[in-house]
């Protein structure tokens, strides 16, 4: 005898988003940093495609309105800082030579932090708001349906 269940969608445990939230950052950032590598400017509105992207994922995970949307700008937010923190250890190493594996172990929080604010531009917070905005147009609630009216099959 088989039994049909329903294909409700289930709702994310806690564990869930914030694993989800973490990971979707991390990669994102190692991502980023991954593509840039080819381009010799603009990288900073890789982030753009990325910030939909991550928009899209949470709406595949279930994760929507106001709870994907700050999921969502936290990821964003997370893969801006992971992939600023390994342009400036790109930069280091290229500055002095280094390998990056070696840069990226010795180099100082402080120093990373001073070179990556140098590099960002007016530029690169347009380009991570308009991420931001992009995964909240993803994320946002699909209106309720209208009942009254034409109903186009009468």
């Amino acid at each position: 005898m088989s039994t049909s269940r329903s294909a409700a969608p289930r709702t994310p445990t806690a564990l869930t988003i914030v694993s989800a939230t973490l990971l979707a950052g991390l990669a994102g950032g190692a991502l980023w940093c991954l593509l840039s590598l080819g381009l010799q400017r603009g990288e900073g509105a890789l982030i753009v495609p990325l910030g939909a992207i991550v928009g899209f994922y949470f709406r595949w995970l279930g994760i929507r309105g106001l709870r994907g949307m700050v999921c969502a700008s936290v990821s964003i937010l997370i893969a801006f800082v992971y992939a600023q923190y390994l342009f400036a250890a790109v930069r280091i190493a290229q500055m002095l030579g280094f390998s990056l594996r070696s840069t990226l172990f010795q180099m100082d929080a402080a120093l990373g932090w001073q070179v990556a604010r140098a590099n960002l531009g007016v530029w690169d917070l347009v380009f991570l708001v308009t991420a931001f905005l992009l995964a909240a147009l993803a994320l946002r609630e699909a209106p309720p349906p209208t009942s009254g009216g034409a109903n186009p099959a009468d």
